[in-house]
């Protein structure tokens, strides 16, 4: 249902500070998504990794919450949702729109860091 739910934003733009379908930063993304589907989450990527509960890499699936470090800052620094098959959805950055990202190799996956289970 999460990843249902983050498919109808695939192609809306990048915005810094972002959490409505007119632009969303990768936390806002999360946040908006869990927020209609009834979960209270925080506003920042370290704040969203402290709810639900710590999911291994090897047991991910559909709908968990994956999270990177370092990728522009030190720290827990972005967020997306698996969506199965190695894939997550997130809002990568403001050159981009919410799309599907690799986690299984390349940049996401030197920079994962954890995933967290809402349900």
């Amino acid at each position: 249902e999460i990843v249902t739910e983050a498919q109808k934003y695939l192609g809306i733009r990048y915005v810094a500070g972002g959490a409505s379908p007119s632009g969303f930063d990768c936390s806002g993304f999360v946040y908006y998504v869990l927020k209609q589907m009834g979960y209270s989450v925080s506003r920042t990527p370290a704040g969203q990794f402290s709810i639900g509960t710590t999911v291994s890499k090897e047991n991910l699936k559909v709908g968990d919450i994956v999270f990177f470090a370092g990728t522009y800052t030190s720290g827990i620094s972005h967020v997306g949702i698996y969506a199965g098959n190695g894939q997550f959805i997130h809002s990568p950055n403001s050159r981009s729109t919410v799309s599907y990202s690799d986690l299984t190799s390349g940049y996401w996956a030197n920079h994962y860091y954890g995933a967290r289970r809402m349900a």
